[in-house]
């Protein structure tokens, strides 16, 4: 049986600039997507200019861990190595690329593609990017009010949850427009977890919150450059004349993979807490 090969020696050891050579040149590799569904697909595509030299091998890692080859000398050109959570569409793969199926949890990390020419120069050329396992709300947040028909000076008493997530979204309520609570941001040691997130409103009403005698509440659901729920609720107001209760989804909205900076905070907390020392 093929075993996967643990890269000895340091980690940046495989970094090595091949900027002094004119071989090999433009290693880059290229995760589509990069935030990935829970068991959902995602395609690591490798690309490289060899000029005049010839391909030795592509060798594809998570972390320092080996699961994919291709050698076009060797037959099959293909190997794959054990490694837990992770599915090669050896069908699909080849030099360039490789096909994950049900992609689990535990991918959520680096990964690296490895080019080698072969003799005389026997030169390596790596690119890295990173991939977030994510798993999203089954549903919409939902709104609980403690009372019906609402006036200054009265307390408006709210409840907002929303169904498991992974990592939690953040919740914010919106009374016509005004943001008036929202969560705080989960401990990192949550961050990998798939849990419910709560809020709380207890707000003492005044005429200002009051929008020609309206009251509409929102609940958003938010994950930085991912997700983005809203429901909404319009409340007994005892300053409208005809009031009506009403609620509604304005809708999911998933940022593309391309959205740079919130993808990249989020990444970088869920990475610091919970990736390091995955191999």
């Amino acid at each position: 049986m093929l075993h996967g090969v643990q890269r000895e020696g340091e980690k940046n050891e495989k970094y090595k600039s091949v900027d002094h050579v004119i071989s090999l040149k433009d290693v880059k590799l290229s995760i589509v997507p990069a935030i990935v569904q829970y068991l959902n697909d995602s395609t690591l595509q490798c690309s490289y200019d060899l000029e005049d030299d010839i391909l030795y091998s592509v060798k594809w890692y998570r972390g320092l861990r080996e699961f994919y080859r291709y050698t076009p000398s060797e037959h099959p050109k293909t190997k794959v190595f054990p490694f837990d959570g992770i599915t090669v569409d050896v069908n699909s793969s080849n030099s360039t690329q490789v096909v994950l199926r049900n992609i689990e949890f535990n991918l959520s990390g680096n990964f690296s593609c490895e080019v080698t020419t072969d003799l005389p120069h026997m030169v390596i050329g790596v690119d890295e990017q990173n991939m977030m396992v994510i798993q999203l709300p089954e549903t919409s947040p939902k709104i609980s009010v403690g009372r019906d028909v609402l006036d200054s000076g009265d307390i408006l008493r709210a409840n907002c949850s929303c169904p498991p997530s992974r990592p939690p979204v953040k919740l914010l309520f919106k009374l016509n427009n005004l943001t008036v609570a929202e969560n705080n941001p989960h401990p990192y040691t949550k961050l990998q977890e798939r849990s419910w997130s709560d809020l709380s409103l207890d707000l003492p009403l005044d005429d200002f919150h009051f929008d020609n005698g309206r009251l509409v509440l929102h609940c958003i659901a938010v994950l930085p450059g991912i997700l983005h729920d809203e429901v909404q609720l319009e409340l007994e107001s005892a300053k409208n004349p005809l009031p009506q209760r009403v609620s509604g989804l304005n809708g999911v909205k998933k940022a593309s993979v391309q959205t740079k900076l919130p993808y990249i905070l989020l990444c970088y907390f869920l990475f610091q807490s919970a990736i390091v020392g995955v191999v």
